[in-house]
């Protein structure tokens, strides 16, 4: 079973996911592409960081830009294949023998006539920061499949992880779904949840739900391959939604005792 991967270039929240899943399932699957967009898409660069700035506080902002220059400057070393750590997604596609290509929006028709040119048999979403449409989701054979951690059809939206910790919950939750034309709906492949540990930053939340999240992912890629997987219908009165919190949302975060970094 080929696999081809879509995500979001963003060596701090989504390069944990990809160093866990192939340092221990890099030989257990065809991985034959890891197509990587712009963070957040076409979200205004200015407006996502003063937002992410209120969030963070200043010294928080100050070690966030700090990891992501470092990041960036690391990665344009050489590492091995199982290496410790690694430093950007094509720094650990490099290692891996894995293609890599930055892309802008996946729905361009240039990006759906080359996947149906190289004929992956499924298509997975990790944090993928572009609505996927109808063309796209009907090409690979065997679908499309995104994680959205979350408890879906409960905190559908932007940063689920977030809202999770603000309204109180004590775990946070792992769907796998197949994707269609509605956001984070679909039926869904499986579903868990990874406790939330007291005093957890949402920072270290975020990078331990995305490596649990990486096992997570094997298990229902195993399925279908096997052809063994089983799907759970989504209870569409019990949805919620949320989209990127306001400074008001964010200062209530930190009155409540909660830590972004």
């Amino acid at each position: 079973m080929r696999i081809e991967f879509l995500t979001d270039d963003n060596p701090i929240y989504v390069l944990p996911f990809f160093e866990e899943f192939l340092r221990h399932y890099a030989t257990k699957f065809d991985v034959a592409r890891i197509s990587s967009c712009r963070p957040m898409g076409t979200r205004s660069r200015t407006s996502l960081l003063k937002q992410l700035a209120y969030l963070y506080g200043p010294q928080g902002s100050v070690r966030m830009t700090a990891r992501w220059v470092t990041a960036r400057g690391l990665g344009l070393l050489p590492r091995r294949c199982g290496a410790s750590g690694f430093h950007t997604l094509k720094q650990l596609c490099r290692a891996y023998a894995i293609p890599f290509a930055r892309i802008a929006n996946p729905n361009e028709a240039d990006f759906v006539s080359a996947i149906r040119a190289r004929r992956p048999d499924l298509l997975v979403s990790i944090a993928c920061p572009y609505i996927l449409k109808k063309p796209l989701l009907a090409t690979p054979p065997l679908g499309c499949i995104n994680m959205h951690h979350a408890p879906l059809p409960r905190y559908k939206g932007m940063m689920p992880t977030f809202w999770q910790m603000y309204q109180g919950e004590k775990t946070v939750g792992v769907t796998i779904h197949y994707m269609n034309a509605k956001v984070d709906e679909g039926a869904a492949l499986f579903q868990g949840e990874l406790q939330i540990e007291h005093g957890e930053s949402l920072d270290h939340l975020i990078q331990r739900s995305k490596r649990h999240g990486a096992h997570c992912m094997a298990r229902v890629l195993s399925q279908i391959a096997s052809q063994t997987q089983t799907t759970i219908t989504l209870d569409a009165s019990r949805a919620s939604y949320f989209t990127f919190p306001t400074i008001d949302e964010m200062r209530e975060f930190r009155r409540r005792g909660l830590r972004a970094i």
